[in-house]
């Protein structure tokens, strides 16, 4: 157990308190009496274990456990202290956790290396005079497949995050490189870069949620902004320094990016002061990264919030057929009309600024053209990113569209439908996630209705095809078709449950991902008592 104390365990005493929901470093060496424990994290090690069950239930049994609990409060407190394990399971476990059973992460090593199981821990048991733990772990999430068991393992560490009081939300995240490194970046500041990134950062929520799943870095990257905005997020760099045990270096973390092509990742950091960490320069190997956070804002949290939304088409009133040139179509927001719907060069309209001013914070396109900004037809354009960014720093949503046209049996339509879907969503990816303006994908515009001499029986079929492709390029964000007040009763029945020749959606997506629309310019009464209403009798969900 010593070794362990001095390598790993004292990696994972500093690290993993940071794994908690917006939770803060430690103060080295400081204690607290507060009474609050809720905001505490605490820390169980051990010498082995084992982990006996199927499915999402299992028994975990930990031997050789540390008489010493190690504990962190939650951000922004900075203080930390210890108990005797007889103490944290016998007194503090009831106190700590009446308001339900808290999400822990178990890390060990095993023969295939070092692995972790997320979920919530209840009926905790400790024999002072064997140093035995036992706990159920209601499994949440694995980090790898444990279709085969999960049996003895060694070096356990149980990190206990705290719960939080619903509506709050809160999660955070760990990340593994092959290597990295804290450099001066010569501006009296500091640079981290980490390489060779794992192709999956893993999340996890503070309970009473009990979610725990992974996301690829360039989504990491690309949402920092929305989950860190407010205040950066303390974190912690853990790694083997080069004599075979790991130390931790503790920071401050900001501005994130990530370079899809060297799987890399740097942040502009500050070195929180710490008794023991390593000095900046200090080279990483098998470095874990920690971040703490608060609201894990995802593109599947669309319907957490207040939408004020406003469709937008800024072309002239009577446009009828395209000019040449950068008129050629009706897509107006891409960076060819910068200055209507911002500004360039000191000079513009700047619509969207306008939105947002009088609260709109939702934009339902319905031209969209991804060849914006590309070199040659067909390419994929990045046209649309600089409107994006603006809304972006407006706080504006934007939902992206399939136009119409693309449902059309002209040549170059509905035959390319694959390469135009895969191209428009390609289109809408800053550092190589979809960028975080985007709110969802609407798929057409009132295609229950007769278009291009096509009826909804060739249409809605369309549809449904297309909206399945995009589930697939990306899972994580909503998608609707929206329909006419001519048969939407009958439109929502067939995305639920098919028609005749009309699929219905995939349950994956239906359940998961889609919201249904209906186009209407009615208002008030008759809004509310045949729209709405009609719709939740139809208990379409």
């Amino acid at each position: 157990m010593a070794r362990m104390k001095q390598g790993l365990l004292t990696t994972l005493l500093v690290s993993l308190a940071l794994l908690a929901s917006a939770c803060s470093s430690s103060s080295s060496g400081s204690s607290s009496t507060a009474a609050d424990l809720t905001n505490r994290i605490y820390i169980v090690a051990a010498d082995s274990g084992s982990a006996d069950g199927s499915g999402t239930t299992y028994t975990v049994t930990l031997t050789g456990v540390d008489p010493g609990v190690d504990w962190y409060e939650d951000r922004p407190a900075r203080t930390t202290g210890d108990e005797t394990a007889d103490a944290f399971f016998g007194t503090s476990w009831s106190s700590v956790y009446a308001g339900g059973a808290p999400n822990a992460l178990l890390q060990y090593t095993n023969d295939t290396g070092l692995h972790a199981l997320f979920g919530a821990v209840s009926d905790p048991a400790y024999d002072a005079a064997t140093g035995t733990a036992t706990f159920t772990l209601t499994l949440a999430k694995a980090t790898y497949d444990i279709s085969g068991g999960v049996g003895a393992f060694t070096a356990p560490v149980l990190t206990l995050l705290n719960n939080v009081t619903p509506p709050d939300e809160g999660s955070s995240f760990a990340l593994y490189g092959a290597t990295a490194v804290i450099e001066d970046d010569g501006a009296g500041g500091y640079r981290l870069t980490v390489t060779g990134i794992d192709a999956k950062v893993f999340w996890m929520n503070n309970g009473p949620a009990r979610q725990g799943d992974f996301e690829t870095p360039p989504t990491f990257a690309a949402y920092w902004d929305e989950r860190f905005g407010d205040a950066a997020p303390n974190g912690s760099l853990a790694g083997d320094i080069g004599d075979g045990t790991y130390e931790v270096q503790l920071m401050t973390l900001s501005s994130p990016t990530f370079d899809e092509a060297t799987s890399t990742l740097t942040f502009v950091v500050t070195p929180l002061a710490d008794a023991g960490a390593p000095a900046v320069g200090t080279s990483f190997t098998e470095a874990v990264l920690f971040v703490d956070a608060g609201p894990r804002s995802t593109p599947s949290t669309v319907f957490s919030q207040m939408w004020r939304g406003i469709a937008y088409s800024a072309i002239p009133a009577k446009f009828n057929n395209a000019p040449t040139g950068h008129f050629f179509d009706s897509d107006m927001t891409a960076d060819n009309f910068q200055s209507i719907w911002g500004s360039k060069d000191g000079c513009g309209r700047n619509d969207l600024a306008t939105m947002a001013a009088n609260g709109v914070n939702l934009v339902r396109l319905y031209d969209y053209n991804y060849v914006r900004g590309a070199s040659a037809y067909g390419q994929v354009g990045y046209g649309h990113i600089a409107f994006l960014d603006k809304a972006q720093a407006l706080g504006i949503k934007v939902i992206i569209p399939i136009s119409n046209w693309n449902f059309s049996n002209d040549r170059y339509a509905w035959e390319n439908i694959q390469t135009t879907v895969a191209n428009i969503v390609a289109s809408v990816k800053k550092n190589g996630a979809i960028h975080p303006a985007v709110h969802s994908f609407s798929v057409g515009n009132e295609l229950d209705l007769n278009k291009y001499n096509l009826n909804l029986n060739t249409l809605i079929p369309r549809a449904v095809q297309v909206a399945e492709q995009i589930h697939r390029l990306a899972p994580d964000h909503y998608i609707t078709i929206p329909v006419s007040t001519a048969y939407e009763g009958r439109m929502y029945a067939m995305f639920m449950n098919g028609e005749g020749s009309v699929p219905a959606l995939s349950a994956d997506l239906y359940n998961n991902r889609f919201y249904n629309s209906v186009q209407t310019f009615k208002v008030g009464d008759d809004l509310k008592n045949n729209i709405l209403a009609s719709y939740e009798r139809g208990g379409w969900g």
